[in-house]
């Protein structure tokens, strides 16, 4: 589950960010956006805006300075 500033539209990339708990590194994903499904109904105070469904286009890992070191995905 991620929080997405706004509502990605279909073709769309979305770029992820973990660090890893030790900090050493980062790995950073790049998705791109296949559906969009808006909820209609807001019976919770916590339900999301929308529902995204996305491939993963790639994901590198790199140092904790954003510096990309390994290509892991093709």
């Amino acid at each position: 589950m991620v929080n997405l500033p706004q509502i990605p539209k279909i073709g769309e990339t979305i770029v992820v960010e973990r660090i890893s708990p030790q900090k050493e590194f980062v790995i950073i994903f790049e998705y791109i956006v296949t559906a969009v499904q808006f909820n209609a109904s807001r019976e919770s105070v916590d339900a999301a805006d929308a529902q995204v469904n996305a491939f993963l286009n790639h994901c590198w890992e790199g140092t904790s300075n954003f510096k990309v070191t390994n290509f892991l995905e093709q």
